[in-house]
């Protein structure tokens, strides 16, 4: 064969190996996705203050949002926000219970989950007022409190600037007998905190840490810091709303024993719903549906048997209150799935309803001296 043939057969036998070889490794080579951009959804810590018995006199969910603006949520300690066998559990008695248990209770209520909580004894929250130099507010009216040791003090009209104890004992004020009066104490001390709060990451971090172990947080220290640095930073440029939970003067159950409040009251679903608004636009929403609950009889067990029938089908619930049926009933929102229906008229044994709700997805009155065989 010519010399010039042969050089051709070869050129041609490399060009075809190395066409093979390169469409077998372009067979074995695995080829990455693109990257889907996640939806990022608001960062949430629930905020508890307690006093010396370890009741909940403070409270506030806030949150930063995608959007950059700070939310925050508060509500009274005589929120009657749940009910455990013969129990009623008030907002203040949340400051006793586990704090996992909290932030479940609070995210069934309000239906924005919660992503962490930072619980603070009163040392602790006066501690954390003189680590941001103090705070000044300005007094409409004279204003008079007890202290830790049971002394009167009077602050006068106009601005006042409060150390830490101070401040600490003008919240938590045992002689207060007007919650929405607390709720404003707690209120103007908090947002002082946040207006002074440090920027500086190591600043923020080391106030955190100098709390010590009656401070307690679910999240890392530098976390929270910058948590609450970025908190500061809206709230100064006055990217913030606020809302407060609304509750229902007649709806109401005496509390036994006495939690620092006699009486507790439910929340006002269709009130807060509105109140709510665009507030926690944007954060993430629960994973599984919620059944807010009433009752004939609050505290009979057939209501306990319900709640654990709706939790066995992936129903979380959350305490509504009293009611008034003559048998258990229950109405669902339009947008729940059909598989969630089902799974509730199961729970339940009675088909519902199908009506919009203003907060959870159903809404369940259990009627008294029900069979505990609720469901199946």
């Amino acid at each position: 064969m010519h010399k010039r043939a042969v050089a051709a057969v070869v050129l041609l036998a490399m060009v075809i190996g190395t066409t093979v070889w390169i469409l077998l490794n372009q067979q074995n080579t695995v080829v990455e996705p693109p990257d889907t951009p996640q939806e990022s959804t608001g960062q949430t810590l629930l905020v508890q203050v307690r006093d010396p018995s370890l009741l909940a006199q403070g409270s506030v969910l806030m949150g930063v949002d995608p959007d950059q603006r700070l939310n925050q949520l508060w509500w009274t300690p005589q929120w009657w926000i749940d009910q455990i066998g013969i129990q009623e559990v008030s907002a203040a008695e949340l400051g006793r219970k586990p704090v996992t248990y909290a932030m479940q209770q609070v995210q069934n209520q309000t239906e924005v989950v919660v992503d962490d909580a930072w619980v603070l004894d009163r040392l602790a929250f006066a501690g954390l007022v003189d680590a941001v130099g103090g705070v000044r507010l300005d007094l409409a009216a004279p204003a008079a409190y007890l202290t830790d040791d049971g002394t009167p003090a009077l602050l006068p009209a106009g601005v006042q600037r409060l150390a830490g104890a101070a401040a600490a004992d003008y919240v938590l004020d045992t002689s207060l007998k007007d919650e929405s009066a607390r709720l404003q104490r707690f209120q103007a001390v908090w947002d002082q905190i946040l207006r002074l709060f440090p920027t500086s990451q190591e600043k923020a971090r080391t106030l955190i840490v100098s709390l010590g172990a009656l401070s307690k947080t679910t999240m890392p220290a530098e976390e929270l810091a910058d948590l609450l640095s970025e908190a500061h930073d809206l709230r100064v440029s006055a990217k913030y709303a606020q809302a407060e939970v609304a509750l229902e003067e007649n709806d109401s159950m005496r509390v036994r024993p006495a939690q620092g409040v006699r009486v507790a009251y439910a929340l006002d679903a269709t009130r807060t719903a509105r109140r709510l608004g665009d507030l926690f636009e944007g954060f993430a929403a629960p994973d599984e549906p919620i059944a807010r609950i009433r009752a004939v009889r609050p505290r009979e067990d057939v209501v306990e048997v319900v709640r654990a029938q709706l939790l066995t089908r992936s129903w979380q619930s959350a305490w509504a209150g009293r009611t008034i049926v003559g048998q258990t009933t229950s109405v669902v929102d339009p947008g729940v799935p059909a598989d969630e229906v089902v799974g509730l008229e199961q729970a339940l044994g009675v088909p519902p309803l199908v009506q919009e709700q203003p907060l959870g997805q159903a809404l369940v009155g259990v009627a008294a001296d029900d069979e505990p065989s609720v469901g199946s």
